[in-house]
């Protein structure tokens, strides 16, 4: 027995941490930030089926998309870039050099990509296919009306498209797909569309038409320096004209003028004798042939100059400039060149693209190419100062031919003025005939068509589609549905803050739970409750009584064995059942506790300690427990009254009658006179009158005192008491209770507010024993896994209900240990 002056307060009430300088609350938090690979696994078997109807969905949604989208094939042709352009005519020039060096180098090969997906390039296709006038559009699914093709070229010479033209060019851009082939100089043209026909011809076209353009473009660049050439003709053939036609008039005028120093004659020939003004005659002859070269320079210069004009900044095409390749800034630079990308190439046998000395060479090649482009660009200001220089030298040689002329005058007027008619006629004719020359030579170089790009693969007829792909689809379609699934499991599992299994419990409240009731609502129909309708009503609370053979009835056999071996039995016999919040089976947890220690053979006191909604005088069926008149009163003595001092608790304490807590075959009629085969018994004290302030009463000492009484007349008290979070009642029971059990029910009860209430706990310096989990729901997944009983073990085998009988003249044995 206990003593009621130590207030029953034994070591399991409020142990400190064992942990020295921890406090009691930290270690409730042990685990909370671990990861629990198996909770998030059985919250996957528990909902599975979500993921099952995402997994559906997707297929769905992917078979749907496969419907909707239409089939698209690819057409593949492969081109080639060489070192140099072919050319049927033998040149040495630098322009030639320079464009093969060009063509030699990766800018070239990732210039003709980037060229290849040009709208305006596009746009010609679109012209030579005739796709404008379809009105299906077939290439690009547009339906706008056909419009005729117009060829026209604006006043430069610039071929200009339709609007529909540039339109159905820039539709074209997405589908056509180039890419420079690793380690080669072949590039794979793909053109996708949704007619096979339609993307080989648009794929053969569009390398076609990029080898017409450049074809083109190089004809056109010759024809506009063709056409500078034949103006230029046209008026130095004026030129040469008028100055012969004088020359032979002062000569008719002049007989004598070839005799007085007029050796040489406009048409270039010889004179058979001397002259008397010879020294005269030569030093005019060097200076006019001194102007006529500056003249030609002049000439050449302003022809170069018109041709950069045109250019622009385009530095191949300055190149083709004799002068400006012919540069020694340009030369230097290119030879510069030429020697890097040797020595790349010797490196490139030996290391990586990313190796330093790679890196390295390649930077000092861009160096080079950026001095080359700089050295080009300023070559047309040297052109123009070159230009400016020779025309103050034409000036000079004027003038010193004006003075020499002078001198000459005093020889032979008419034999110098014949000479300077002759000379110009000589000069016009040296003009006139390198303008020739030059024709010649771009009229050959214009009529060659030849490419450095070549299509050495045709596209075969696509019989398969690219898009869409079926088994990709639907794959992605599967794993988007999994994804969305496991998200939407996992996202509830982590918006879930309530406790669904014994490990999670544990890890997170740092308690041992005691027991795991499964959901009695899982429970099948009991055809014993039918049979005891007239005894004792038929409300499902008192599980161990029945249903004895159900994993609910169990649970609680395993909870009253586990605090029976919490310490000794003197620290052992007051025990209270509480809860953080409300409606979480506390009475329900404590009415079977208590039934299962009065089968075990113990005289039990079950209290009603929830003076504010009393439960226990429902659950047992105390007769004229809801009737309301005043004359039965004296039935609902209970708690409140013994605090009051208006009973004792020998009167108040209801004795349950055996019959409600034995277990017996099915075959033995119930009756009063049977008593309980282990000769335990349970007495309930229900709550009571309602008091108005049940807080001050049970602060008083009368609440310890009942206690201690209680201790004192039976084996085991149990106590039913508030949740600790609604009132503060049960915190004022503590000091008068050895173990304290708090229930907590699965999947609802939210982990701050039970870590809150053992916080409350700790902080007035007591510890829970454990946890009692309750309505853990034994589906599929979570709940299955943990909960470890074997459901009919031991069924027609001697179990509690069935097969076994006890012996009606057996002794009860008070101290046994349970069925």
């Amino acid at each position: 027995m206990i003593d009621p002056a130590q207030s029953l307060t034994g070591a399991t009430v409020a142990p400190h941490s064992d942990k020295p300088g921890v406090p009691l609350t930290a270690e409730y938090s042990d685990g909370l930030h671990m990861f629990d690979f198996r909770r998030y696994w059985h919250s996957f078997l528990e909902r599975i089926w979500i993921v099952a109807i995402c997994v559906l969905a997707g297929l769905f949604l992917a078979l749907g998309n496969l419907a909707r989208t239409p089939k698209l094939y690819q057409a593949h042709t492969v081109l080639e870039v060489e070192f140099e352009e072919p050319s049927f005519v033998p040149t040495a020039d630098y322009a030639t050099r320079t464009r093969s060096m060009f063509l030699a180098s990766g800018e070239a090969l990732r210039t003709i990509e980037q060229n290849l997906t040009n709208p305006t390039l596009l746009a010609r296709v679109v012209r030579s296919e005739g796709l404008a006038q379809d009105k299906s559009s077939s290439a690009t699914g547009q339906t706008e009306p056909s419009q005729a093709a117009n060829k026209s070229q604006n006043a430069s010479g610039v071929t200009t498209f339709t609007p529909l033209e540039e339109a159905l060019g820039r539709a074209m851009v997405g589908m056509v797909h180039p890419a420079i082939r690793r380690g080669t100089r072949l590039i794979d043209l793909y053109v996708t569309n949704g007619d096979p026909a339609m993307a080989q011809r648009l794929a053969e076209a569009v390398g076609r038409e990029y080898i017409r353009n450049s074809l083109e473009r190089r004809a056109s660049s010759s024809e506009d320096a063709l056409r500078y050439l034949l103006e230029e003709e046209e008026r130095l053939k004026r030129n040469l004209q008028k100055s012969e036609a004088a020359a032979t008039e002062y000569k008719a005028k002049n007989p004598d003028a070839l005799q007085l120093g007029g050796g040489t004659a406009a048409t270039g020939s010889q004179g058979a004798g001397g002259s008397r003004g010879g020294l005269v005659e030569d030093n005019l002859q060097d200076i006019n042939t001194k102007l006529a070269a500056t003249r030609d320079q002049q000439i050449r210069l302003e022809g170069q100059l018109h041709q950069v004009d045109q250019i622009g900044n385009n530095i191949d095409a300055l190149l083709a400039i004799p002068s400006i390749s012919a540069a020694p800034m340009v030369a230097a630079a290119r030879n510069n060149i030429i020697q890097i990308e040797a020595g790349i190439t010797t490196l490139a046998l030996r290391y990586k693209d990313k190796h330093p000395k790679m890196m390295a060479a390649k930077a000092s090649l861009a160096e080079a190419k950026d001095k080359l482009r700089q050295a080009v660009l300023a070559q047309p200001p040297i052109l123009r100062n070159t230009l400016d220089q020779n025309k103050a030298t034409e000036a000079s040689l004027q003038q010193a031919l004006l003075a020499q002329q002078g001198v000459a005058v005093n020889l032979n007027r008419t034999a110098i003025g014949y000479q300077e008619l002759a000379r110009q006629a000589e000069t016009d004719r040296a003009l006139y005939e390198s303008v020739l020359r030059q024709i010649k030579d771009t009229n050959l170089a214009k009529d060659v068509k030849a490419s450095a790009v070549s299509v050495v693969e045709h596209s075969p007829l696509p019989t398969v589609p690219v898009s869409p792909r079926r088994t990709r689809t639907i794959l992605l379609g599967l794993l988007g549905g999994l994804a969305v699934g496991l998200a939407f499991i996992f996202g509830l599992d982590a918006l879930d803050r309530s406790i669904k299994t014994v490990d999670q419990a544990e890890s997170t409240l740092g308690l041992p739970v005691f027991a795991a009731v499964p959901d009695t609502t899982d429970e099948g129909p009991v055809s014993r409750l039918k049979r005891r309708k007239k005894a004792f009503g038929t409300s499902n609370y008192r599980v161990v009584v029945e249903t004895p053979e159900s994993p609910a009835a169990e649970a609680f056999r395993n909870l009253r064995a586990a605090l029976s071996l919490l310490g000794p039995e003197a620290e052992r016999k007051v025990s209270l059942f509480t809860s953080a919040v409300p409606n979480e089976g506390k009475s329900f947890t404590s009415a079977n506790y208590s039934l299962a220690l009065a089968q075990q053979g113990y005289r039990v006191l079950l209290i009603d300690g929830d003076l504010r909604r009393p439960n226990m005088h429902k659950i047992f069926r105390f007769p004229n427990a809801n009737k309301g008149n005043n004359s039965d009163e004296d039935t609902l003595r209970g708690v409140t009254d013994c605090l009051v001092g208006e009973v004792d608790l020998a009167s108040a304490a209801r004795v349950i009658p055996p019959g409600e807590i034995q277990l017996v075959d099915e075959s033995i009629e119930l009756t009063g006179e049977i008593l309980t085969a282990t000769g335990g018994q349970l007495s309930v004290l229900a709550g009571g009158r309602r008091a108005p302030n049940p807080a001050e009463i049970l602060a008083g000492p009368f609440f310890g005192q009942l206690i201690a009484q209680a201790a004192t007349l039976f084996d085991r008290v149990v106590i039913d008491s508030a949740p600790i979070l609604a009132v503060s009642d049960t915190l004022l029971m503590m000091p008068h209770v050895q173990t304290v059990c708090i229930v907590v029910r699965a999947a609802k009860t939210p982990r701050p507010a039970v870590r809150r209430a053992i916080t409350l706990l700790a902080k007035s310096g007591i510890r829970p024993a454990g946890l009692v989990l309750n309505r853990l729901r034994r589906s599929r997944g979570v709940g299955y896994y943990y909960y470890y009983a074997s459901h009919g073990y031991g069924k027609d085998e001697g179990a509690y209900s069935r097969g076994y009988s006890y012996d009606r003249r057996s002794k009860p044995d008070h101290e046994g240990n349970g069925a």
